[in-house]
């Protein structure tokens, strides 16, 4: 198959929903993946697709386009080449807190030109059940990939931090999701000064309020794959989520990178690691506030049952390679084709 991808830039769905499954398709015999020069629309930049060299793919895959003018080329593309319209988010759900994506996926147009681009594509690959049940109003072909992990991820040394570690990795739009548990882990930190906590991606120690909360910024896996692994350096992860309509949709991406790495996860018990973190084996999830603490005292007062469930936490993640995984985009894509 020739494949023609266009991904929407330096981001972790970039990685995840395209560059690494394709770069691994890439590489078996049969497949011959290229990637746009540009990512997607920024403004101006008709989405960064070459429209000829899509029109001599076998299949065109574009990441989240959104914008009517490069509607018109996407429309035009059909009968040259099958079209793959890729989302790993409910854009048509969210909220004003997500405060960068809601100013564009928040105005009525912008949601209806991704309809459109459901709409028009041949087949549309989502990352959850929840997110294809959304998709399926638009288009009938959804299929799921879920989201893998490279394989060398599980072979890099363990965490080494100076002390015991609880971490927490995100974006901006995640503070309220932090705040379910800011007052539980500075709880935590209070009670126990051996420990620490450390926040990644975003500076959100305003929110925990201890002066034993370090901050880490991102490094961004697109550019520096290893090192984004390696800045997962703690000892037991935290993924609390506010429930709602948009988060339904939100896949296990942070459990996935934490077992990866040897982590034990104490995560909300919403949805998206409901169905991959197993309770009391690889992590804890979390129905209530008071729980968040004592999962917390519980893991970090006993290393054995920390080593034990971040071990088994590691070979849950060992199935979800990229290393076979790609073998999944192999099959829809191949399926799109008869």
């Amino acid at each position: 198959m020739k494949i023609y991808a266009s991904d929407d830039g330096a981001s972790g769905c970039a990685w995840y929903r395209l560059i690494m499954p394709l770069n691994e398709l890439g590489k078996h015999d049969g497949h011959d993946v290229e990637f746009a020069a540009q990512p997607l629309m920024r403004k101006g930049d008709r989405a960064g697709i070459d429209i000829l060299k899509a029109r001599q793919a076998d299949i065109t895959v574009a990441q989240r386009l959104y914008d009517f003018e490069s509607l018109k080329g996407w429309r035009r593309l059909a009968p040259f080449t099958k079209l793959v319209y890729e989302l790993d988010d409910d854009v048509f759900s969210i909220e004003p807190v997500n405060w960068g994506p809601y100013q564009t996926f928040g105005r009525a147009e912008i949601r209806n030109a991704v309809a459109h681009y459901i709409e028009t594509s041949d087949m549309v690959t989502v990352t959850c059940e929840s997110l294809a049940q959304v998709m399926r109003q638009h288009n009938d072909n959804v299929h799921i990939l879920p989201n893998h992990i490279p394989g060398w991820v599980l072979d890099l040394p363990a965490p080494q931090g100076d002390r015991p570690a609880v971490g927490w990795m995100g974006g901006a739009s995640h503070g309220l999701d932090l705040g379910l548990v800011a007052r539980p882990l500075r709880q935590f930190l209070s009670r126990n000064p051996g420990w620490d906590a450390v926040v990644v991606g975003v500076d959100y120690r305003p929110t925990i309020k201890h002066n034993r909360c370090g901050f880490i910024p991102w490094t961004h896996v697109t550019d520096e794959p290893e090192a984004y692994y390696q800045s997962i350096d703690f000892d037991i992860g935290v993924a609390p989520v506010l429930e709602g309509t948009f988060a339904k949709s939100k896949s296990y991406i942070k459990a996935l990178e934490y077992g990866a790495r040897g982590i034990p996860i104490i995560a909300s018990d919403v949805t998206c690691y409901r169905d991959y973190v197993i309770d009391g084996v690889t992590g804890f999830l979390v129905r209530y506030e008071h729980e968040w603490l004592d999962r917390l005292q519980l893991l970090a007062s006993d290393e054995g049952l920390r080593l034990s469930m971040g071990a088994k936490a590691k070979e849950l993640a060992r199935q979800h390679t990229i290393d076979d995984g790609w073998r999944k985009w192999e099959a829809a894509y191949k399926g799109l084709l008869g």
